[in-house]
Parts: structure tokens; C-alpha cells; sequence
């Protein structure tokens, strides 16, 4: 009786055509995708619940996933909830420094940043780097806008997403350079990040008045924090109450809308 033989002088198992990976053509590989059936290799696989999954539908999977959207309608960050929030302090923080050395070397850089409503319009990158720009002489004038911003940016980045966050900053500082603009004397200078501050004032005060019903239980509170603001900037000299209420009108207009356009979304059944 034959023996059966192994190794090289054996008989050989037809074991088919050798699967090779669908993105690295030389290297060979007997696992498929579990949703396509695509033969991919180690580098390549991506384990899944069952099985493995190849680049394209990791790919494909990950763009049919809905992005998760806070009350407020932004996208949750998922990492630094605060990001736009630091940047904006960091860039306050760094103007005020250059000012700093510019004075050492008698360089007044109020006059150079600062918003005049007789300038406006021949100079006007002064609409936006007023809005950066602090009082020299009084630096409690720049700590106090930035811890606020702090607290604003906490309260606010959070659940109206970078984006937004941002776009109602910067309209809330354009908006508060437009009020002095127009109500301010004509030769008095204004800087200051307290028009955008407002805003975020405003932008509090829409969510509680028309934003989601959570919210509502903090309106006496907001409306007397921000009254007390706006008397303040009216009785104490050297404050510009004219770039306060600019950016307290501004910003409470761009969260209302911002709300708006949720709301119809949230109707319409999409997730913007």
C-alpha cells in the first residue's frame, strides 16, 4: 500500500487563485472586507464589530455619520470646547504686548489702532483692530474684557460651535465699531473689546428669550446683569457706552437669527 507523501514530492491542494490586497497590489492577503468583500492587507484593515473593514467604506461610513449637534445647533467639538474662545484671548493678550514695547520706544499705538468716527472711513482697518487694542494706562481695562470673554466664551463656544461662535464675535465687534461711528464725538478714540463683549451680552439674552426652554430660568438674572452693565457705561466717564450698545444690539440680532435658522431646520427634519 502507497504512502501518501508530503513536502515538494507530495501531491499539491489547488487552493485557487492568492488574494492580494485592493490598494497594495503586491502583498497578498486572505481577508476580505466584511462589507464589500475587498481583499485587504494588515495596514489596510480596520477592525470592526465583526470582522474588518477596508479604507473605502471606513471612509464611506464615516461621511453617512451624522455630526453631533448640541440644543443650540453647533457641532460638538471634539476637543478643545473653548478653542476660538483662547485664540481670541491670546490674540487681545498679544496686541497688548506690542503696544507695551512700542511705548518703550515712543510709539503711541493707541493712535495708530484706536477708532475715531473722523477716520473711519480713510482708515478703515481701525472698524477691527480697535476691537483688539486696550487702554495703556489702565491695564485692569484689559484683564476685565478678558476674564468676561472667558466666562462668555465657556458659556457660549460650547453649544454654538466654532464657526458660529466666531461669526458672532466678530459681527458683535463690528457691530460696536459702527455705533461709535455714529454716536461717538468725532475726535475721541475707542478701543476696547467691550463691543464684542456686549455682544456675547446680547447673544446670552436671545438664547434666554427665544432659545431653547432650559434656558428661559436665567432671563431676570441676564437682564439685570446687562442693565447694570449699560448704566455703568453711561455714568462712568471714559467708558464707551456708544461701542456697547452697538455690540449689545448687534449680538443680540445675530443669536436670534442663528436661533431662527435652527428652529426651521429642526422643522424642516434636518440636523443644521
Amino acid at each position: 500500500m502507497d504512502q501518501p507523501g508530503y513536502g515538494v514530492n507530495g501531491p499539491q491542494q489547488n487552493r485557487g487563485p492568492q488574494l492580494v490586497c485592493a490598494w497594495h497590489h503586491d502583498r497578498p492577503t486572505g481577508v476580505t472586507c466584511q462589507r464589500c468583500g475587498r481583499p485587504v492587507c494588515g495596514q489596510c484593515q480596520t477592525q470592526a464589530a465583526v470582522g474588518v473593514h477596508c479604507p473605502a467604506c471606513m471612509r464611506e461610513g464615516q461621511a453617512q455619520q451624522r455630526a453631533v449637534r448640541t440644543p443650540l445647533g453647533g457641532t460638538a467639538a471634539n476637543s478643545n470646547p473653548m478653542l476660538v474662545t483662547w485664540t481670541l484671548i491670546g490674540i487681545n493678550v498679544g496686541v497688548y504686548a506690542l503696544m507695551w514695547l512700542l511705548q518703550l520706544v515712543n510709539i503711541n499705538a493707541t493712535y495708530w489702532l484706536g477708532l475715531a468716527p473722523v477716520v473711519a472711513f480713510d482708515e478703515p482697518w481701525r472698524i477691527v483692530t480697535s476691537g483688539f487694542a486696550h487702554s495703556m494706562s489702565n491695564p485692569a481695562h484689559l484683564l476685565l474684557n478678558m476674564y468676561t470673554l472667558w466666562i462668555f466664551g465657556r458659556m457660549l463656544e460650547g453649544g454654538l460651535g466654532r464657526a458660529r461662535f466666531l461669526i458672532l464675535y466678530f459681527a458683535s465687534m463690528l457691530g460696536g465699531s459702527i455705533g461709535v461711528i455714529l454716536l461717538s464725538p468725532a475726535y475721541t478714540l475707542t478701543v476696547g473689546a467691550s463691543g464684542a463683549i456686549f455682544g456675547l451680552f446680547g447673544a446670552v439674552l436671545a438664547i434666554a428669550l427665544w432659545g431653547p426652554r432650559q434656558h428661559r430660568s436665567n432671563l431676570t438674572t441676564i437682564v439685570v446683569l446687562i442693565g447694570i452693565n449699560v448704566v455703568f457705561g453711561f455714568i462712568v466717564p471714559g467708558i464707551s457706552w456708544q461701542g456697547h450698545l452697538g455690540g449689545l444690539i448687534t449680538g443680540t440680532a445675530v443669536m436670534a437669527v442663528i436661533l431662527f435658522l435652527r428652529k426651521r431646520a429642526v422643522r424642516n427634519g434636518r440636523r443644521g
